[in-house]
């Protein structure tokens, strides 16, 4: 991979260009039914070097020594790239924050620099909405108040698609191995696969993350609707064969 963000092989640039097309349709139909939270799109990588190049590349990120749009934020130093994928962008026009894309790994969660301050205080009523709920759960009030930023991050991560949580305003997740199993987001409706997947059960834990249900509402006849997932890049052998769906209106 290069190291350049903005330098992706053409064909993962074809495949994530793709794919958001699709989700662009998904979050149009998700707002036009009011939902209170976006669909997500799932990124899995195979290793931190190339999680962070894509996660650079669709959310934004600030180049060193380059002549565009230097800011005084980055004291001159450094030129401000926006993300090529605008729905994900974590950065306004004026390279402002916005918690859109979230990249998560062991290597991010053990760095000292997992959440902008721009962030926390945006965040400022769900983290101490956070603090409360560590409160009730334990008593124990300086816990809560000590909340390091890798807390901070998982809890962001676990509350994806949770109106009114940490998570809430996620729309992109990129990721390496965090997301295989024990991750319930009932939101992600777009799954791109930029890793080899040696076995089937690799691909099931990955798929998986989309199956989890958005509506248990019942149709006329007592069952539920259908529900799809977009997935690309992930070699899954299943018995039914693959279906093209359009993007479908939420219930």
């Amino acid at each position: 991979m290069p190291e350049d963000p903005l330098a992706l092989p053409p064909e993962l640039l074809t495949a994530l260009d793709a794919l958001y097309g699709h989700y662009e349709k998904t979050f149009a139909l998700w707002e036009e039914a009011k939902i209170a939270v976006p669909p997500c799109f799932i990124i899995v990588c195979n290793n931190t070097s190339t999680s962070k190049l894509v996660y650079d590349y669709i959310s934004g990120f600030y180049r060193e020594n380059e002549k565009e749009q230097t800011t005084e934020a980055a004291g001159g130093t450094k030129t401000f790239v926006n993300g090529r994928l605008p729905l994900f962008r974590n950065f306004d026009e004026d390279g402002r924050p916005l918690p859109r894309t979230l990249l998560i790994d062991s290597q991010q969660l053990e760095s000292g620099d997992a959440l902008d301050d721009t962030f926390r205080s945006m965040a400022a009523d769900e983290i101490e909405r956070f603090k409360n709920e560590i409160i009730a759960r334990t008593g124990k009030r300086q816990e809560a108040e000590n909340l390091s930023d890798q807390e901070l991050l998982r809890e962001v991560m676990n509350t994806v698609g949770k109106n009114g949580r940490l998570g809430d305003s996620i729309r992109c997740v990129v990721s390496v191995a965090m997301l295989t199993e024990g991750w319930d987001a009932n939101t992600v409706t777009h799954v791109l696969g930029i890793r080899a997947f040696g076995t089937q059960l690799l691909c099931e834990q990955v798929i998986g993350r989309a199956l989890r249900r958005q509506s248990y509402d019942t149709d006329e006849k007592g069952l539920f609707t259908v529900e799809y997932a977009d997935v690309l890049g992930i070699p899954f052998d299943f018995t039914a064969r693959p279906v093209v769906a359009p993007p479908q209106k939420p219930p």
